[in-house]
């Protein structure tokens, strides 16, 4: 079996994290991890790239240490597409991913990328709260 996680590496998402790492090792499923980069101007590009970049290899080495094999994979584009595009790619049979916090009325005004995942994805979706 496959698993996706979907992180943007802030501290609202370690519980998924987690989560993702215990499933995976606990199946001895393979862990694929996916960062997706989508900075609001070019300016912050760099920036949002080497953050990303940090978050996979940390957690790449969180699954050296949980004997999790880890696959990190980062994405450019939005979120919402990145992520299902990832999932189809690596033949995805679990997509862990967390909320990120918001009221309902962000998520009316703005949307939610956990709630398109579930909405959109072609395989099981499991949201960490």
């Amino acid at each position: 079996m496959t698993v996706l996680l979907a992180t943007d590496g802030k501290p609202h998402s370690e519980k998924a994290v987690k989560y993702a790492f215990d499933y995976a090792a606990l199946r001895k499923d393979s862990l694929y991890i996916v960062y997706a980069v989508s900075p609001k101007s070019e300016d912050d590009k760099d920036k949002v790239i080497n953050h990303g970049m940090a978050v996979l290899e940390e957690l790449k080495k969180r699954g050296a240490k949980e004997n999790v094999k880890v696959t990190t994979m980062l994405e450019a584009g939005n979120p919402y597409e990145a992520v299902l595009n990832a999932a189809d790619r690596v033949k995805a049979d679990a997509i862990v991913v967390g909320t990120s916090g918001k009221t309902a009325i962000d998520r009316v005004l703005i949307g939610s990328v956990s709630e398109y995942i579930v909405r959109n994805s072609k395989c099981t979706v499991i949201v960490v709260k």
